[in-house]
C-alpha cells in the first residue's frame, strides 16, 4: 500500500517558487562559465593568431657615447657646462694647462718645504675623499644586489653561494671605508698643520728668493694667461656627465665629460634585437619591422646586418624552458621622416621589435636575401646551387 502525503495549495506553490529559483541560479551559473569558457577560447585563439601572424623580438636601443677624454696630462682649470646643458659648435666646454709645461715651468727648491708638503697631503686628502665617495655608492650598491639576491633566494630562481659573495664584498667595502675616514681625519688634521699660514715664517726666514712659490700658485697670473688652452665643442651636444672638477690634475686617458649628439644619426643610431637561434628562420637582411618603445611611441625599421656577432641575452629575458640563452643580434636602422620623443632614443631603452610572419610566407624560400658561405670558397651573395647541406646530400 502506497503512502498517502497531502499537500496543501500554499506548500505546492512554496515548492514550485523553490524550483523556480533553483533554476535561475543554475541558468545564472551556465552563463557565468559561459562566458569564462569564451574568454579562454577567445585568449587561446588570439595567441594562437597573433603568434602565427607576427614575431617579436626582445632588443634595445643603442646610441654612441662622446666620452671626451684627455690624451695627455692636464692641469683643469675651469669646466663651463654641466649635465644637462645644450652646446653649439665652438661652445667652450672647459679650459686646462699643459701639467708637462707646469713642471718644466714649476722649481721645487723656490718654495719652502712646508709649502710642497702641504700640497701633497691636500692633493692626498682630495684622493681618499674621492675613493671614499666611490666606496659609498659601490656599498649602496651591494645592498641593493644583496636584496635582489635574497628576494630571488626565496623564490628558488638562485642559488645562496652569489649572495654570500656580495656580502662578503660588502663587508670588505665597509672596512675599507672605515680605514678611509680614519686616513681623511689625519691628512685634514695634517693639511691644517702646514697651512701657508705656517709657512710664511719660513718664507721670511729664508729671504726672497723662497718666496715665489709654484707657479700654478698663482694660475691667474699674467705669466699663466697665454699658456690656458680651451676645449670646444664640435658639433651640437647635451651633456650627460661632467668628470671633471675645476682646479684638478687629469692623466692621460681619463675621461673629462661626456656629451651626446643631437644629430643622434651622426652616434650610429640603431636597434639592436635578440634572435634566438630557434627563431632565425623568420628573419632576413631587409626585414621590415615595427620597434615598440611604448604604448604611445612606435617607429619602423630595416635589418641592416644580422648575425655578425651573439650576445647573452639579459637573465631577465631568459627562459626557464631551454638551456640556449646565447642568440644572434640583428641591427636595425630606422626608416627616414619618422617623429619620436627625444627621451625614446635614449641608448639602453628595452623595446620591442614586431614583424609580420605573412611577409615571409609570401617570400620563396630560395629568396631569402642572406650571406651564404660555402667552406673552400667563401661569402656569395645568392645561395649556391651546390651547398654543402643536410638537404642536397
Amino acid at each position: 500500500m502506497k503512502n498517502f502525503t497531502y499537500r496543501s495549495t500554499e506548500e505546492k506553490e512554496n515548492i514550485e517558487a523553490i524550483l523556480r529559483q533553483r533554476k535561475r541560479k543554475l541558468n545564472r551559473q551556465q552563463v557565468i562559465a559561459g562566458s569564462i569558457l569564451g574568454v579562454i577560447l577567445f585568449a587561446i585563439g588570439f595567441y594562437i593568431v597573433y603568434h602565427a601572424y607576427y614575431t617579436e623580438y626582445d632588443g634595445y636601443i643603442h646610441v654612441d657615447a662622446n666620452r671626451m677624454r684627455t690624451p695627455f696630462d692636464v692641469y683643469i682649470d675651469s669646466v663651463y657646462v654641466k649635465p644637462g646643458d645644450i652646446v653649439a659648435p665652438g661652445d667652450t666646454l672647459y679650459s686646462y694647462y699643459m701639467l708637462e709645461m707646469l713642471v718644466k715651468q714649476a722649481n721645487p727648491y723656490e718654495e719652502a718645504g712646508i709649502v710642497a708638503k702641504n700640497r701633497d697631503i691636500s692633493l692626498r686628502y682630495e684622493t681618499t675623499r674621492q675613493e671614499i665617495n666611490v666606496l659609498k655608492v659601490k656599498i649602496t650598491e651591494l645592498k641593493n644586489q644583496i636584496e635582489v639576491e635574497s628576494h630571488n633566494a626565496r623564490l628558488g630562481l638562485s642559488s645562496n653561494s652569489h649572495k654570500l659573495d656580495l656580502e662578503r664584498q660588502l663587508k670588505e667595502s665597509e672596512a675599507r671605508l672605515k680605514a678611509l675616514h680614519h686616513e681623511s681625519a689625519i691628512l685634514r688634521r695634517m693639511k691644517r698643520e702646514t697651512t701657508p699660514k705656517f709657512a710664511r715664517n719660513t718664507k721670511k726666514e729664508a729671504g726672497p728668493a723662497l718666496s715665489q712659490g709654484q707657479i700654478y700658485d698663482n694660475i691667474n697670473s699674467s705669466s699663466m694667461s697665454e699658456a690656458v688652452n680651451f676645449r670646444l665643442a664640435s658639433d651640437s651636444a647635451i651633456i650627460t656627465s661632467v668628470s671633471a672638477p675645476a682646479r684638478m690634475i687629469f692623466f692621460a686617458k681619463e675621461e673629462i665629460l661626456a656629451l651626446q649628439h643631437l644629430n643622434l644619426d651622426a652616434n650610429n643610431l640603431q636597434v639592436v634585437a635578440y634572435v634566438p637561434i630557434d627563431k632565425i628562420h623568420r628573419i632576413d637582411n631587409h626585414t621590415e619591422a615595427k620597434i615598440i618603445i611604448s604604448d604611445e611611441v612606435s617607429l619602423y625599421a630595416r635589418v641592416s646586418s644580422l648575425g655578425l656577432r651573439t650576445e647573452a641575452i639579459p637573465e631577465n629575458l631568459q627562459s626557464y624552458f631551454t638551456k640556449n640563452n646565447i642568440s644572434l643580434i640583428a641591427v636595425f636602422q630606422f626608416e627616414p621622416g619618422q617623429v619620436a620623443p627625444f627621451w625614446a632614443m635614449t641608448s639602453g631603452i628595452p623595446v620591442t621589435i614586431r614583424i609580420r610572419n605573412w611577409d615571409l610566407w609570401n617570400k620563396k624560400s630560395e629568396d631569402d636575401d642572406y650571406l651564404w658561405f660555402t667552406t673552400g670558397k667563401g661569402l656569395s651573395r645568392n645561395r649556391p646551387e651546390a651547398s654543402l647541406t643536410t638537404e642536397t646530400r
